[in-house]
């Protein structure tokens, strides 16, 4: 199995992001000292034919696909530029909850384990899967885990395409796991309780409920309009309230990559959703600037910013 990182490690990471999306690479190095914020940022469209594929549904990424970026990122950084972290769109993975028997022990057994339950809940997954886990926290009677899956094809050429250009991965995630393990600490600060993130991408809305650092629920759905991100919030509030007993929301977060209207009406939450900015992250006054330009700097900002 390859070595895919996540958001469930804290590997040191450097400050070189490459935000991969469907139609091309941001690069970002970021400041890790105060104000902190973007010392570069640039968008690259790939070229041409320059993506592969695709393997269970998820382009593949080549060395053609990111040279220009890789070379030029290279540049921006004086020639210094051998490790980096990559992140990708939550629609080449499936994200999930996986409710469990009892929590595996053994690591090879646990992928196992887990990828049998997670087949039975997605009967379409490909057959060969980079899956990794991590436990969430038991509440109640619950055991679950939350598991990324994506196409084994998929991440190797991802890796294999920055090591050909003397890149090494050193953290590979989806956007929002990237968004919630890097911001976490701020935005539970922020709340002082129970708090949600919810971040909409081209892959559809993904929503968190954490607790401290920690995601307590997560429920990821495809692309809709704001009716049904409305009722979806509804729903995933029942099942925190109900199943998870919690207490309540003390904030709502949200991050919009979306240009199709409001992400959901103020009355779905019981408190008034805020948009994830530089003021409230601590950064400098031209982030929320280059956020807006390229929204999915946030996710490389946060990848960049959970190496701490």
């Amino acid at each position: 199995m390859p070595k895919l990182k996540i958001p469930f490690l804290k590997p040191v990471v450097p400050p070189h992001v490459f935000c991969l999306v469907d139609e091309g690479v941001t690069y970002a190095r970021v400041r890790d000292e105060a104000p902190e914020g973007f010392v570069e940022a640039r968008h690259f469209k790939y070229p041409s034919g320059s993506l592969g594929g695709p393997s269970g549904g998820v382009p593949l990424v080549t060395r053609e696909a990111v040279a220009e970026a890789v070379k030029a990122a290279r540049a921006l950084a004086g020639g210094r530029l051998a490790r980096a972290s990559v992140v990708y769109p939550d629609a080449w993975a499936r994200i999930v909850p996986v409710e469990l028997e009892t929590m595996p022990t053994d690591a090879a057994a646990g992928v196992e384990m887990v990828l049998w339950k997670l087949r039975k809940l997605l009967p379409t997954l490909p057959a060969d899967v980079a899956l990794v886990y991590a436990p969430m926290p038991v509440l109640g009677d619950e055991k679950r885990v939350l598991a990324a899956a994506t196409p084994r094809a998929a991440v190797e050429a991802i890796e294999h395409a920055f090591e050909d250009l003397g890149v090494r991965v050193g953290y590979l995630a989806p956007s929002s796991l990237a968004l919630f393990e890097g911001l976490a600490p701020a935005l539970s600060a922020a709340a002082a309780g129970d708090w949600a993130l919810l971040h909409r991408s081209g892959g559809g809305l993904a929503f968190f409920i954490g607790r401290g650092a920690e995601p307590i629920f997560f429920r990821q759905r495809p692309p809709g309009d704001a009716e049904d991100h409305e009722q979806e919030a509804r729903l995933s509030l029942s099942y925190y309230a109900e199943r998870l007993k919690g207490p309540g929301l003390r904030a709502v977060f949200v991050h919009d990559e979306g240009a199709e209207g409001p992400l959901a009406s103020a009355a779905a939450f019981p408190v008034a959703p805020v948009a994830v900015t530089g003021r409230l992250l601590g950064a400098d006054a031209g982030f929320d600037e280059r956020v807006r330009a390229r929204p999915e700097l946030l996710a490389g900002y946060a990848a960049a910013r959970g190496r701490a």
